[in-house]
């Protein structure tokens, strides 16, 4: 492949369907405009050949030995040639002109990172609702334009030179808490991008997601804790107990300003507040004893 403008990074740990879905989704606009499409498959070598197989299109890499999702997006990424790198998750389906509205927002030079919002994908359960809420409230459609730090990182695209002018923080934990502040201190410039549109797809087990909302609470704050002063932790330990009611408001007051999926919302509520306490749970656990082993757990 000829020097292409843009290479898109997925790291995969759950497999089928989703990474057959993503996958789809991507192959025509991928390639419309020449993109690479790197999968970091973590597992048997029979699951990184199925998927090279059924996509010949994409360039598989296979990675034996459990690694975290950071980790494995860093594998992409140091392969990657394109001037503009994408990171979507595996759980999502990028939108028919996703890439060249990513590349639309690069095209000024001006941004080191931009992001777009996370839509539904008009779910028929309330648990697959429930992971929508908690995980992409603050990636609700519709979005403003203009400069915005909080991009989530399901649906993000990075200047390949910003992400190798700070490769070494690149495996050290979830981006939005490792990375991200690194790069608002070094001046890096971030911009929403409201039509670079990605849908979020179930359907997950009630039970898993509870467990794996724990583990990323947990490797989430650990890594963050590394930029948070001891009185911020005190702080959010002593109000542990409220922390759920107090997540639960912020999030219904987006779903209300924005009027996204509002009457879902109220459904979802006793579902929302138990996965809420374990979200708390795990961000306690990462305050007090850092991430430990959370990251290799989260898929």
């Amino acid at each position: 492949m000829n020097n292409p403008r843009v290479s898109v990074v997925i790291a995969s740990l759950v497999g089928a369907p989703f990474i057959d879905e993503c996958l789809a989704s991507l192959e025509r606009q991928a390639a419309a405009l020449g993109a690479e499409v790197i999968v970091v498959a973590c597992g048997s070598p029979e699951y990184a050949e199925r998927i090279a197989r059924k996509s010949p299109w994409v360039r598989v890499i296979h990675r034996a030995e459990r690694e975290t999702v950071p980790a494995l997006r860093k594998w992409g990424v140091e392969e990657a040639i394109g001037e503009v790198i994408a990171i979507l998750e595996e759980h999502c389906l990028a939108a028919p002109d996703w890439l060249a509205r990513a590349l639309d927002a690069h095209a000024g030079g001006e941004f080191g990172v931009v992001g777009g919002p996370v839509a539904d994908n008009a779910y028929t359960r309330l648990r697959d609702w429930v992971v929508y809420f908690i995980e992409y409230n603050n990636s609700l459609p519709p979005w403003r334009d203009g400069e915005q730090h909080d991009l989530n990182g399901a649906n993000i695209a990075y200047t390949r030179a910003v992400l190798m002018k700070y490769r070494e923080f690149l495996s050290g934990g979830y981006w939005e808490a490792s990375l991200h502040p690194r790069l608002v201190a070094g001046g890096v410039k971030f911009h929403a991008a409201p039509e670079m549109l990605v849908h979020h797809r179930g359907p997950f087990d009630y039970g898993y997601y509870l467990r794996q909302r724990y583990w990323f609470s947990r490797a989430y704050a650990g890594a963050r804790s590394q930029h948070l002063p001891a009185s911020r932790k005190i702080v959010y330990l002593v109000a542990a107990p409220l922390a759920p009611f107090l997540l639960l408001a912020r999030m219904a007051a987006r779903v209300v300003a924005r009027r996204c999926r509002v009457k879902k919302f109220a459904l979802s509520i006793p579902l929302l507040i138990p996965a809420l306490f374990a979200y708390v749970a795990g961000e306690c656990m990462g305050y007090l004893a850092g991430p430990g082993e959370a990251l290799s757990k989260v898929e």
